[in-house]
């Protein structure tokens, strides 16, 4: 135990001293070295608080050394000489490394807010299956933009979303006629699904921050911002025993769009909603529908 701090005192004393009466510091180009005489123990300190430090104790019998956020410690007593491992977290010192959390896979469950169906005399008809109505995000691009304290970023990036629409009425799909968006019912039996599918390039804009909070050791970030969409393609898929129909169309889907986003998590485990400022169709082309999508995230996949 005492091997080691004798080791490190040698190092400093074979340097530059700078002797003051209970506390000795020697510069180098990179580091400073702190040797503290405090009475009750001795510190010897290289580095800043992310460094090495190393406590004994004037009995001699408890001998610390901190590397970063870990302690070790050894510990001489009656049973003998042991190591105790400890991982330390200060709630005043939350900065350090800033990992964004935006590229990876996300999945999530669609429904429609504030909806207008007057120009259709108030007929709902595309209400959803919602447990059917699945999103799926393949975030491919991440970019970073961190404060120097690193504890908040501007964060941008790109990625694909294809976003399911199931119907509640499996025998119901959507037609374009005349420029407008209309409920068309097969009539065929025994009919399993129907759905419009959309596709978009999405690219955000968000400020993610990381708290000084902790869930199981790890970090706890949020984020918000918004993220926009590009249009690049539509179609609806409907399905009996039998047969498979598919009508590809941009179905007067907005060619852009831009939604809210709010986020929470921590490590690679996220929560998201994301709402759409823009309705799904376009104005007196279709519906009034503005589109909430609320799931997980597992970025840095």
């Amino acid at each position: 135990m005492k091997r080691l701090f004798i080791l490190l005192l040698a190092v400093v004393f074979s340097t530059q001293l700078i002797a003051q009466p209970d506390t000795t510091k020697v510069k180098t180009k990179k580091n400073l070295v702190t040797v503290d005489d405090k009475g009750n123990g001795t510190h010897v300190k290289v580095g800043n608080e992310n460094g090495i430090e190393v406590i004994t104790d004037d009995w001699g019998d408890t001998t610390k050394v901190r590397i970063g956020r870990r302690t070790f410690k050894v510990v001489e007593d009656n049973r003998g000489t042991h190591i105790n491992v400890e991982r330390e977290w200060d709630r005043d010192k939350w900065t350090g490394h800033f990992n964004a959390h935006w590229a990876g896979i996300e999945w999530g469950m669609n429904t429609f807010q504030n909806t207008d169906y007057s120009m259709y005399n108030g007929f709902e008809f595309m209400d959803l299956n919602i447990a059917k109505s699945i999103t799926v995000n393949l975030n491919f691009a991440e970019w970073t933009f961190r404060n120097n304290a690193n504890n908040f970023a501007l964060v941008t990036g790109a990625g694909f979303s294809f976003m399911d629409f199931a119907f509640d009425n499996p025998d119901l799909t959507i037609v374009k006629e005349n420029g407008l968006i209309e409920p068309f019912y097969h009539g065929l039996a025994n009919p399993k699904k129907s759905k419009l599918n959309v596709t978009y390039l999405t690219v955000p804009l968000m400020l993610e921050l990381k708290t000084p909070f902790h869930l199981n050791s790890t970090r706890v970030y949020i984020a918000g911002g918004v993220i926009g969409g590009l249009h690049l393609g539509s179609h609806t898929k409907y399905k009996n025993k039998h047969d498979k129909f598919k009508d590809q169309s941009t179905f007067n889907v907005n060619q852009f769009k831009y939604d809210l986003t709010a986020r929470i998590g921590f490590g690679d485990f996220w929560i998201f909603a994301n709402y759409s400022m823009v309705p799904l169709f376009e104005t007196n082309k279709g519906p009034e529908l503005y589109p909430l999508t609320i799931g997980v995230s597992f970025p840095n996949l």
